[in-house]
């Protein structure tokens, strides 16, 4: 009987490993000074939360603090394409698919109340 429970955790354990390694955190990171015309400055925020994004491939799974007006797009870093961007508008979550976007390195960019936050993640 012990057996069969340890044989049994090990397979629970492997199986929460699988889902792990399948949902990647991406390291988002806030730009704290923006560039205008009259050069750059801070960037005050009023947001608490920051966002936070997820790769669940081919999925892009991101949550934000709800704003009035969140504008959310991912680019090509090889070739510079965006291949989307989309306005939200008081949401607080989104699910991006992108099955058919190449293999590659590919940038987040969320932009928030005056506020841009950026993360990298591979395809």
């Amino acid at each position: 009987m012990k057996e069969k429970l340890i044989v049994f955790l090990l397979l629970l354990m492997s199986i929460s490993f699988s889902f792990a390694q399948g949902k990647a955190e991406i390291e988002i990171r806030k730009d704290i000074y923006q560039t205008g015309d009259q050069g750059s400055k801070p960037v005050p925020s009023s947001l608490t939360e920051e966002p936070r994004a997820f790769l669940h491939q081919p999925w892009l799974s991101v949550s934000i603090p709800e704003s009035k007006e969140a504008v959310v797009s991912v680019q090509n870093q090889l070739n510079g394409r965006i291949v989307y961007h989309q306005t939200y508008f008081h949401t607080q979550g989104m699910m991006i698919n992108l099955s058919g976007v190449p293999a590659g390195t590919y940038q987040l960019r969320i932009e928030m109340d005056g506020t841009v936050y950026t993360g990298t993640f591979r395809l």
